[in-house]
């Protein structure tokens, strides 16, 4: 069973985390409504401190007496303004204690109002002083208001510190949260911290991990590459051959379970790696160091070519793959170049045929820059006019005169010469660009054939690469129109391999093909594996016998015995037929003989030039397509 590695943080660790940050912010809250509250509390006690409301009442006393005194005294000092100024002062202490925040009940407010009024009746007998009578009735007014002052005072002395004492009390309740609420947040941040660092270990774990497979991805890879040294490691790359079109066939979910199980294998191949990595869509890398390094790399690479002989199944059913592999045994200080070196041993593993693999040697860089700058080139090869078109005439093989041509694509680049297609065709396929040269070689064949008298097709190659195109069909039809070209003029091409890397899109495409007008010829036919099926499953115009079964020795019977069997299976299916590659006479004869309708080979010509190809049409009367009934 596959398990995806999860690329997020565990719910219970999100949980823990979500906890810890709201019981530290309700803590901080806390802590910071405590400090408020301390505050609070300080100013009260400190206000206490600096103005005890008992003051005011208590020397409201002192100078009621201090103004009986200065009354009585009149009659033998006489000094009117000490009167005048104790009861000033007396006013002003009332008006004082009229601002009291202990005057909060009826009968305390009542007697300073009181006490005001008879500071307010008495006013005109202070004016009379220094008169006996004046004298006695100002003291006794004043009189009664000295034991009910001097009470209210003694209650708030008493109550004064009362609130002092729970001011204080309150205090240390309040410090004593402060400490709590402290702590407690000491402990939950040394907790935060330790939760936010395991969880800060999670996410570079997860951070370098691959969540398909469970590997190292290239991150983690690369950070072991740098840390090892160059004198004793060894790279491996490993890439799954024709991963795509497996994806294609079976499906993503299919793929994903291929490649999890292979991540396995590879693992379990590679138990005295540093580190397996899964670096691409379909790429995995390997590093080894220590001392056996380079022994060590060999032998996985020979033991995973080994495992791969092994079926994988998926949903039941068995599934082999093949992978290529591209060993590095580097003595470079750069790392970086580890993986370049790697990379290009990949290339030359593939190049040989993939399903092996190569060990990086210095000149497969020449290699790897040549084709390097061949794909940058190509890019622009067109726009350049380094591209051109030959065509090699297709004969009737009755009278040998030419009834077509197929359209071969060369490159003359203005560096190198001319390359051959061997070389720069693998590099257009792998690399997508063959889609715009197949664009690019249809339009020419077509704009060529328009010269030609109408009698004459032309053919051209289609790869597997090329019939993924979605615009493919809609190209051709735009081509055919702008030219003029004739139904059954124009000829596609298409190999067992492009069905079988295209099985479901073909039938679709082809019929598009020859709704159009165009024929379809099967190339290459007896070279695959399912030839025979296909042409029972697609509806094909032609085939093309194999060069291989028409260079046999003519006297060879069982090459004579094919080449006749293909012909006689063709004519009964309607097809016509084309012999490839002939070079002489007698093989010639051979496929004539065997009931082949049309050939093709240096026997007849070599591919021409587009103006080699209007002389040889200037020199031949052309007779109509017999194609076979």
């Amino acid at each position: 069973m596959m398990t995806r590695t999860s690329s997020e943080l565990p719910r219970g660790s999100k949980i823990v985390r979500v906890g810890l940050i709201g019981l530290t912010s309700i803590l901080a809250v806390l802590a910071v409504a405590c400090s408020l509250l301390a505050s609070r509390y300080q100013q009260e006690m400190i206000q206490a401190s600096r103005y005890n409301q008992a003051f005011d009442f208590s020397q409201a006393v002192v100078e009621i007496l201090r103004l009986q005194t200065s009354i009585a005294d009149s009659s033998t000092i006489g000094d009117a303004k000490q009167v005048d100024l104790r009861s000033n002062i007396l006013r002003n202490r009332i008006g004082v204690i009229g601002t009291n925040a202990f005057l909060d009940e009826r009968d305390r407010v009542e007697l300073i109002a009181k006490l005001h009024a008879v500071l307010d009746r008495i006013a005109p007998l202070l004016a009379r002083l220094p008169d006996p009578d004046a004298i006695a009735s100002s003291i006794g007014q004043l009189e009664p208001f000295i034991t009910p002052l001097s009470r209210i005072a003694s209650r708030a002395h008493a109550e004064s510190g009362d609130k002092v004492m729970q001011n204080q009390n309150d205090l240390g309740r309040v410090l004593d949260g402060i400490r709590i609420a402290t702590i407690a947040l000491l402990v939950v941040g040394a907790t935060l911290v330790v939760a936010m660092l395991r969880q800060n270990k999670l996410l570079d774990r997860i951070v370098r991990t691959d969540p398909l497979t469970g590997l190292a991805n290239r991150l983690a890879f690369n950070s072991a590459l740098r840390s090892s040294h160059a004198e004793h490691r060894a790279v491996v790359l490993v890439d799954v051959d024709y991963f795509k079109s497996i994806n294609d066939t079976l499906g993503h979910d299919a793929g994903d379970r291929l490649l999890y199980t292979l991540a396995r294998r590879l693992r379990d191949t590679a138990r005295e790696a540093t580190a397996v990595a899964r670096i691409g869509g379909d790429e995995f890398a390997v590093l080894f160091h220590g001392p056996r390094a380079a022994t060590q790399s060999v032998a996985f690479a020979e033991g995973v070519l080994a495992n791969m002989r092994e079926a994988i199944v998926i949903d039941g059913s068995e599934i082999v793959i093949s992978v290529t592999q591209g060993v590095c045994i580097d003595g470079s200080d750069d790392y970086q170049s580890s993986l370049k070196d790697a990379d290009i041993a990949l290339y030359a593993a593939k190049v040989a045929g993939r399903g092996r693999y190569c060990v990086f040697e210095p000149a497969m860089k020449q290699d790897f820059l040549r084709r390097q700058k061949l794909l940058e080139d190509m890019q622009r090869a067109a726009m350049k006019d380094e591209l051109f078109l030959v065509y090699q005439p297709i004969v009737d093989l009755n009278d040998s005169q030419p009834r077509g041509f197929e359209a071969l694509l060369r490159w003359q680049h203005r560096e190198l010469g001319l390359i051959s297609p061997g070389e720069f065709i693998p590099i257009a396929e792998d690399s997508g660009l063959i889609q715009d040269l197949g664009r690019w070689v249809i339009k020419e064949a077509c704009r060529e054939a328009a010269r030609w008298p109408n009698a004459m097709f032309v053919a051209v190659n289609v790869s597997a690469r090329q019939l993924t195109d979605a615009g493919l069909v809609d190209h051709i039809a735009r081509c055919l129109a702008e030219n003029d070209i004739a139904r059954g003029r124009l000829e596609i091409e298409i190999t067992e391999s492009s069905l079988i890397e295209n099985d479901e899109a073909v039938p679709d495409i082809l019929r598009r093909l020859q709704a159009l007008g165009c024929r379809i010829s099967l190339d290459d036919f007896g070279t695959g594996y399912a030839s025979l099926s296909y042409l029972r499953r697609f509806r094909f115009d032609k085939l093309k016998i194999d060069q291989s079964f028409v260079r046999g020795n003519p006297s060879d019977g069982e090459s004579t015995a094919i080449v006749s069997m293909i012909c006689g299976l063709a004519d009964r299916l309607g097809l016509t037929i084309v012999a490839e590659g002939i070079e002489t006479k007698e093989q010639h004869e051979l496929v004539r003989n065997a009931g082949s309708h049309l050939g093709q080979g240096f026997l007849f010509s070599r591919p021409l030039s587009s103006s080699a190809v209007l002389d040889l049409l200037d020199a031949h009367t052309t007779p109509p397509i017999q194609e076979a009934a």
